[in-house]
């Protein structure tokens, strides 16, 4: 495979004496440290070896295949570099800079840039890619690294000694440059070879692709004898390539996004996207109630080249049950009047049916509706209709979503049948029973608007989203940001991208792990705090949604699992056409995690979810 991720290693690395021809390879400095080329100039392979005793900081070629060399301890030695840049080199090892980097943009001629540990200089490099450069080193970091893809243009990516910036980068390039930063580590090198692919190091851990294949390996071998590789460049010429180190990798903590990602289904989780035909996914995690790592992966459609970031959205499913249930109880804490015993019936303007063996003169009350117990068709209770019993067990309760050629209906439209789901009403005597009912959520939806007169996009967005800070999150059909496409089981885009569901209470949300985690953290936080904490509810609002209600494992609105124990945890998963979604959380333990994919088949995200869980030990 092209896409190549490497975990640091144990044991020996074997590596050769000899100094061979640019045919060849080099092996190991008189310093013993490591160093391996192939299709290189011969002299640029010569000194590589004499000099490399010395700690090779930087070597790189120009677009005409010049190169450059410079050591730790200050030496240097470059054949057919623009004549400026050698001088400035000198020049600033002579007034005691150390050099981090010398780099070529492909357009050739008398570009380049040259960094240090307290000067840096550049010419006719891309005026952004300077602007930037400037901006780290007046912010107290230092350039550790520069380099530019063939394309050409407005692209490159600036690596400073805590952070980095890319500009018109391979999508994937830059996914996988964020990812490797989530397990504690610093993005040390990017490289671009000439024949396209790339290849980004981040201390002990590396990504490629579409590299040489022996490079890889010789990555891998490298950091299987425990040395960190230093430095890799490309040559313009037959795809030439060198990597060299100057030392050994650093013992790093352990990196659990990397053991999260290792072990899903048994495989890594590339390969069980690739079984589930799941173009993307992406995975956050809150550990002491703050966001210790996000990550994503593959492609937000099929066949195209913006890959997934934690920032991108997803549809979340039913998991805006649980979401819009914060802004219903939210109503609810300013309202002197509503309550969660109240029947919903004189709240919505509307008439709730109900079928001729339900007997309850008593409508569903708020808090029945958000326990899935209000006697309102769902799962179980739907068909065949008007019956009361003898019903499909497991059919109902949720919503199609429509095509990119139907007409969408408005709320109203949706609570008389008038578009592909069932008329709303009760087919079961309010309380005896649960039936998960999405339908229920579309009552407390109505309810919402007609007591705030907004919509519930706006109201949510103005109560719940904007004081936690979720700003890729809306109820919104058509939200301005970016959204992943959803696939079909066999991994085929599906119609229009995505369904849309009206039904914004029960399927509608857009969001992202990012989002949903700021939640997390924020009910932790209310849950366990000793009084109000700032947000869309105070602590007894936040206790009220946790604590069982009128369903044994639920709150309301979320389900729940190992009450009274410190263990203790909320979820909420779902499943839209094309989407898939889970997330959980423990007050207790000021943890949790979101997952969210943009495959129909749900095993994907419970096997990263079950990975996630077994990596921390959460139940």
């Amino acid at each position: 495979m092209d896409r190549r991720r490497f975990l640091a290693l144990t044991g020996g690395l074997g590596l050769g004496t000899s100094i061979a021809s640019l045919t060849a390879a080099g092996s190991a400095s008189a310093a013993g440290y490591p160093y391996f080329n192939r299709r290189i100039p011969d002299e640029a392979h010569t000194q590589i070896g004499a000099m490399s005793a010395q700690g090779i900081t930087s070597f790189s070629f120009t677009p005409s295949n010049g190169w450059v060399i410079v050591t730790q301890s200050g030496g240097y030695f470059a054949r057919n570099i623009p004549d400026e840049c050698f001088t400035k080199l000198g020049q600033m090892i002579a007034n005691g800079t150390k050099i981090h980097c010398v780099a070529f943009p492909p357009a050739g001629g008398n570009s380049w840039v040259i960094t240090g540990d307290n000067d840096m200089f550049a010419r006719n490099i891309p005026d952004e890619c300077y602007t930037k450069l400037l901006e780290f080193y007046n912010g107290g970091q230092q350039v550790m690294h520069v380099g530019f893809p063939p394309a050409g243009g407005n692209r490159w990516v600036v690596v400073g000694s805590s952070g980095f910036y890319a500009r018109n980068i391979d999508d994937e390039c830059f996914q996988m440059m964020r990812n490797l930063t989530q397990g504690g580590r610093k993005v040390t090198r990017v490289a671009f070879p000439y024949t396209g692919g790339w290849a980004v190091v981040a201390q002990d851990e590396f990504h490629t692709r579409g590299i040489d294949n022996e490079c890889f390996q010789q990555m891998h071998n490298f950091a299987a004898g425990g040395w960190q590789v230093h430095n890799i460049a490309f040559s313009p010429v037959n795809n030439g390539w060198s990597l060299i180190s100057r030392g050994k990798a650093p013992v790093l903590p352990a990196d659990r996004a990397r053991q999260v990602e290792a072990n899903v289904g048994g495989k890594d989780i590339w390969a069980r996207m690739a079984d589930y035909k799941t173009p993307g996914a992406a995975i956050a995690v809150v550990v002491g109630n703050q966001i210790a790592w996000s990550t994503g992966y593959g492609w937000l459609e099929a066949g195209q080249s913006g890959a997934v970031h934690p920032e991108s959205a997803f549809q979340a499913a039913s998991i805006s049950k649980a979401v819009s249930t914060v802004g219903f109880l939210r109503l609810l804490q300013g309202s002197q009047t509503l309550m969660l015993g109240s029947d919903i019936r004189p709240l919505l303007g509307w008439q709730l049916g109900q079928r001729a063996c339900v007997t309850a003169n008593t409508g569903p009350t708020i808090d029945q509706l958000l326990g899935h117990r209000g006697g309102v068709i769902g799962r179980g209770s739907t068909s065949p209709a008007n019956v009361c019993s003898g019903f499909t067990m497991n059919v109902g309760g949720g919503f199609a979503g429509y095509g990119p050629n139907a007409n969408v209906p408005t709320l109203l439209q949706i609570l008389n049948g008038q578009g592909n789901s069932p008329k709303i009403e009760l087919s079961t005597e309010p309380g005896a029973a649960f039936y998960y009912s999405g339908m229920g959520f579309e009552l407390l939806h109505r309810m919402l608007e007609q007591q705030t007169g907004q919509t519930l996009a706006a109201y949510m967005q103005n109560n719940v989203f904007n004081q936690l800070g979720m700003n890729n999150s809306s109820f919104s059909l058509t939200p301005g940001f970016e959204l992943a496409a959803g696939h079909t089981t066999g991994g085929a885009v599906i119609a229009g991208k995505r369904y849309r569901y009206p039904e914004s209470a029960a399927a509608g949300l857009y969001t992202t792990v990012v989002d949903l985690c700021r939640l997390i953290r924020w009910i932790n936080q209310a849950w366990t705090s000793p009084g109000n904490i700032a947000g869309p509810l105070n602590k007894t609002w936040v206790t009220t949604m946790l604590t069982q209600g009128v369903t044994p494992g639920m709150g309301r609105g979320f389900f729940t699992a190992n009450a009274g124990t410190n263990n203790f945890l909320y979820t909420h998963n779902g499943s839209n056409y094309g989407f898939k979604t889970n997330f959980v959380g423990y007050p207790n333990l000021g943890a949790g995690f979101a997952v969210m994919a943009n495959g129909d088949d749900g095993g994907l995200v419970n096997e990263i979810s079950n990975s996630i869980k077994a990596v921390y030990g959460w139940s």
